[in-house]
């Protein structure tokens, strides 16, 4: 993953990754058929190079922020701060959806204890499970659109920052 995004560069391969995630999220609008589970498994590889490339990607591209930061302002580095930032929107989200997921079988009027789910509960279901995380992932790539800290910029931004710490010794 690294090496393909240092040759096209990390908000190319964070939007290419991401599209294959959102590929996943296609799949599983037709791979979710009521008493066959396992078909989920088809589409788990998209949803998973999408996930691993967002939390390789982003940790990556948080460093070359936190190296503009410095550069920018000549503050202390900032990388907890960002870092904490970053970790604590994660487990916010993982949270949230925890939390959602059983109300959300509930909205849609899923039962797993009956062998026929009513009416509507599946499609539901889908449009929960596979249009909201593409909407959401959309968002992604539209919000990672002004990210510009190509691999050229963030080389030079290391080495000014080194040439600012040679001065100062």
């Amino acid at each position: 993953m690294n090496i393909k995004a240092q040759k096209i560069g990390k908000k190319k391969s964070f939007i290419i990754t991401q599209g294959i995630s959102i590929i996943g999220y296609i799949l599983f609008w037709f791979l979710f058929v009521p008493g066959k589970p396992y078909y989920f498994i088809y589409a788990l590889p998209f949803f998973s190079f999408g996930i691993g490339g967002l939390f390789t990607l982003m940790m990556s591209m948080t460093a070359d922020v936190c190296d503009l930061d410095e550069l920018q302002n000549g503050l202390p580095r900032k990388e907890a701060t960002f870092g904490a930032i970053y970790w604590l929107m994660v487990k916010f989200g993982y949270a949230i959806a925890g939390l959602l997921s059983g109300l959300i079988m509930t909205l849609v009027g899923f039962d797993p204890n009956i062998p026929e789910q009513p009416e509507g509960a599946v499609f539901w279901l889908r449009v929960v499970y596979s249009v909201f995380p593409i909407l959401g992932t959309l968002l992604a790539i539209y919000v990672m659109r002004n990210y510009e800290i190509s691999e050229e910029r963030a080389m030079e931004i290391k080495t000014q920052l080194r040439d600012k710490k040679l001065k100062k010794e």
